[in-house]
């Protein structure tokens, strides 16, 4: 039922019981006791149904409310699982470069040893040289 429809329907038991009020007046105690009795059992029945209307609601409601709550905590266990996974491909992606990193590291350190046994190499070579050229330098002295 809509407000106007509300209003209209207030207004009309407002007619109504200025017309019962009136017709009261000329009526004997017996005929105004009925009155009294059906007006509380309309009222029961009204507030009966506006209980039960009440209910269904407030059970719809509380059913609505439970939908809500169980959304909320379904996108938020999404929202969670979703982080959580961004941050195990950022631990991925970190662990990635790290390793990367060191590869980059051990191949520049196995290219320092590389030149460093080229320079030994070189180096005994120029020792073996000297010493050889020594020893015939003094093999061929009339000193010796």
């Amino acid at each position: 039922m809509s407000i106007s429809e509300q209003v209209d329907a207030v207004q009309a038991r407002a007619a109504e019981l200025k017309s019962s009020a009136d017709q009261a007046r000329r009526e004997t105690n017996e005929q105004i006791q009925a009155h009294i009795s059906q007006a509380k059992a309309d009222i029961a029945a009204r507030q009966s149904a506006v209980k039960e209307k009440g209910g269904q609601a407030a059970e719809q409601t509380q059913s609505q409310w439970k939908s809500m709550q169980a959304d909320a905590a379904a996108k938020m266990q999404a929202l969670q699982d979703r982080i959580g996974r961004q941050r195990d491909q950022h631990d991925v992606n970190r662990a990635e470069r790290q390793a990367q990193d060191a590869e980059m590291n051990a191949a520049d350190a196995l290219d320092y040893a590389s030149w460093a046994v080229d320079q030994a190499q070189l180096a005994v070579l120029d020792a073996v040289d000297a010493r050889t050229w020594a020893d015939a330098r003094a093999a061929a002295s009339p000193s010796s």
